[in-house]
C-alpha cells in the first residue's frame, strides 16, 4: 500500500530536520571556534588600543562592505567570474590529462614529467608574460587560476584511473572489452571518488590563483582592490575584501560537497559517525 501524502510529508520534514541537525552537530564546532576568533579580535583590538590602520577590529571591516565607494558588487564579480573561469578549466584540463596520462605506459613517462616541471615554476612569475600576451582582464587571472590549480586535479584523477580493482579489468578485458569501454565501464567509476577530491582542492586553489592574478594583471577585482587599499593604507577594506574572499571559497566548496553527496554518496563521510 502506498503512503498517503499526510504521512509522507511529516516524514520527509523529518528527514530534512535530522539532516540538519546533523550538519549543525558536525560543523557547529568549526562555527563556534570561528566566533570565537571574531570576539578574541574584536576585544584583543579594542583592549589593547591598536590603531585602525594597523589591525582594524571586525566591526570595521564589515562597515567597510557597506561603503559603496570601494564598489564591492563589480569586484566581488569581477573575481567570481574569474575564480568559475579558473575552476572550470582546471578541472576539465585536469580530467583530461589523467586520462591521457594512465592511456598507456608512454604517455605516463612522457606527459607526467613534463607537468612535474610545470608545477615547480613560480606561477606568479608567469602573470607578466600572461599580461604581455592577452593584455589586461579577466583572462590573464583565468589562466593564472587554472596553472595553479590544475596539477592537484590532474594527479588525484589519474591516481583514481590508474587505482581500478584488477580482477575488475581483467574481467572486461576477457570479455573483449575496447580501451574506451574499459576507461569508461571501470575506471572512471573507481576515479569519481578522487576526482571530487580534486575538485575540492581545485575550489580553493582557484581562488587562490585568481587573487594572485588580480594582484598582477586586474584593475578589477578582489586582488586589486588589496593592493590599492594597500598603497592608501586602508586596512578595513583589505580585511573586508578577505571576508568576501573566505566567503567565495567556502561557498565554492561546499557546492562541491554538495555535488558529491549526489554524485557519490558513498565517498562522503557521513557527518553522523564518529
Amino acid at each position: 500500500m502506498l503512503p498517503s501524502p499526510t504521512t509522507s510529508a511529516p516524514a520527509a520534514r523529518e528527514t530534512l530536520v535530522g539532516r540538519v541537525a546533523a550538519s549543525l552537530g558536525y560543523y557547529g564546532p568549526s562555527l563556534l571556534v570561528m566566533l570565537g576568533l571574531v570576539v578574541l579580535w574584536q576585544v584583543a583590538v579594542v583592549g589593547f588600543g591598536i590603531k585602525e590602520f594597523i589591525l582594524p577590529t571586525p566591526w570595521s571591516a564589515l562597515k567597510a562592505l557597506a561603503n559603496p565607494n570601494y564598489q564591492w558588487t563589480a569586484n566581488l564579480l569581477a573575481t567570481l567570474y574569474a575564480v568559475l573561469g579558473a575552476f572550470v578549466l582546471s578541472a576539465v584540463l585536469g580530467v583530461a590529462l589523467a586520462v591521457v596520462i594512465v592511456w598507456n605506459d608512454l604517455l605516463l613517462r612522457t606527459v607526467m614529467p613534463v607537468l612535474v616541471l610545470f608545477n615547480t615554476l613560480p606561477k606568479i612569475a608567469l602573470a607578466p608574460l600572461f599580461v604581455v600576451w592577452l593584455g589586461y582582464g579577466i583572462w590573464p587571472n583565468i589562466l593564472i587560476g587554472t596553472t595553479i590549480a590544475f596539477f592537484p586535479m590532474v594527479v588525484n584523477t589519474a591516481v583514481g584511473l590508474a587505482t581500478a580493482e584488477p580482477e575488475m579489468l581483467d574481467l572486461v578485458r576477457t570479455l573483449k572489452a575496447s580501451r574506451w569501454q574499459v576507461l569508461r565501464k571501470v575506471r572512471f567509476p573507481n576515479a569519481v571518488p578522487y576526482i571530487f577530491v580534486g575538485l575540492k582542492l581545485n575550489a580553493t586553489m582557484s581562488v587562490i590563483g585568481a587573487i594572485v592574478g588580480e594582484f598582477v594583471a586586474s584593475e578589477r577585482g578582489l586582488g586589486s582592490l588589496i593592493v590599492t587599499s594597500g598603497v592608501t593604507m586602508e586596512t578595513a577594506p583589505i580585511f573586508a575584501s578577505l571576508i568576501l574572499i573566505s566567503a567565495l571559497g567556502l561557498a565554492l566548496y561546499g557546492l562541491v560537497v554538495l555535488a558529491e553527496r549526489i554524485v557519490a554518496p558513498w565517498a562522503h563521510r557521513d557527518e553522523r559517525t564518529d
